[in-house]
């Protein structure tokens, strides 16, 4: 039955995704449909690839995902303020940004055969290689992405051992990247996220300036849209917040306010249930490989999911500011779904491995 838990979640996944948007936004159910189609191929081809080929061909990926974050600075396609999109035919488009986490975590985890304690060297040799997607990415500018990104990858630096002056280097440098962001990469909408979730929960009074109020609409509407499903929801095709078009972004960032207006907390609870499965998937194989450099990629896959899962539930819920985080295979966008399909795709490739030299079921 385990061989079948990934498979069966990811359908399951995929249901509730594609009901939800054929109630909210009909028109991109053949497009969502596609990329699920598209991420099952990829997965099953990438999970026949050993582990071994994966960790040769990193260095070229890794390459061509810089040089295509690079590209879209200057040619991408601009949506919603960022430019993070190649422009394809037949009206489709694909974000390089989804596929930087795997495709570097597998690089990283090319440097480390053992646990090691970190030398200075290997040390910003790995930050040289964090920062390279994640600044491209700030630059877009996604925010979000590059904050999920960084997570994930901040899993090599907890997994080996850094000594106190490398972790006193470490929180200098955060606190510099944190006051630089603030000052010179964060465009006034993204400050005004920050500065409005913190006026969110204040009563309106005359003294709230107008930006402030706008800043927090987005996360208010969201908030009323969760609550009002109550505990069964107002049923598929019967939401108020999100087919009048209170609700911002319904179908990508507010995806779950969309699903819990319709499903209620009954749907919600299920749903984060299907999360809970798909986390223990991920921390069962990072303690069953033996191999420390998958163990290293499983980890950084496992502390991605984490922060985008909470992050996104979060905000929809307005406990954590607006990032524009998506939610993992719910939330519309094909280069998502397929990019989470390839992650996955190369655990299922070890997991096979491990069952042949075992000889037993496992997944």
């Amino acid at each position: 039955m385990r061989k079948l838990l990934l498979p069966l979640v990811v359908i399951l996944f995929a249901v509730l995704s594609l009901t939800t948007l054929r109630s909210i936004m009909p028109e991109l159910v053949a497009k969502q449909t596609i990329a699920f189609g598209l991420g099952a191929a990829l997965f099953t081809v990438v999970a026949a690839i050993p582990w071994q080929w994966h960790l040769r061909f990193a260095p070229w990926l890794y390459l061509a995902l810089n040089l295509s974050l690079l590209g879209l600075l200057v040619y991408g396609s601009v949506t919603r303020g960022i430019s993070a999109w190649i422009t394809l035919p037949f009206g489709f488009k694909f974000q390089p940004s989804q596929f930087a986490l795997p495709i570097t975590a597998v690089y990283l985890a090319s440097f480390f055969r053992q646990e090691t304690k970190f030398s200075w060297v290997l040390l910003w040799q790995a930050l040289v290689i964090m920062a390279i997607p994640t600044l491209l990415i700030l630059l877009e500018p996604d925010f979000g992405t590059a904050l999920v990104l960084a997570a994930g990858l901040g899993m090599f630096l907890f997994f080996n051992r850094l000594s106190l002056s490398q972790i006193l280097n470490l929180v200098a440098i955060a606190a510099v990247v944190v006051l630089l962001l603030w000052t010179v990469v964060f465009k006034e909408y993204q400050r005004n996220r920050l500065l409005g979730f913190l006026h969110l929960h204040q009563t309106p009074s005359a003294a709230s300036t107008s930006r402030e109020s706008s800043s927090a609409y987005n996360a208010r509407q969201a908030l009323i849209a969760v609550g009002s499903g109550q505990v069964w929801g107002r049923g598929i095709g019967q939401g108020v917040q999100s087919h009048l078009r209170f609700l911002p972004e319904r179908q990508t960032d507010f995806m779950f306010a969309s699903f819990a207006e319709e499903w209620g907390l009954v749907g919600a609870l299920f749903l984060l249930f299907l999360y809970a499965a798909l986390l223990y998937f991920l921390w069962y194989a990072l303690l069953l490989l033996p191999n420390f450099q998958e163990q290293l990629y499983v980890g950084s896959l496992l502390a991605m999911f984490l922060v985008q899962i909470f992050v996104n539930v979060g905000m929809n819920m307005a406990i954590v500011p607006i990032t524009g985080i998506t939610l993992p295979f719910m939330s519309y966008g094909g280069s998502s779904i397929i990019a989470l399909l390839y992650a996955l795709g190369i655990v299922q490739s070890s997991i096979r491995r491990l069952n042949r030299q075992a000889n037993r079921s496992f997944y």
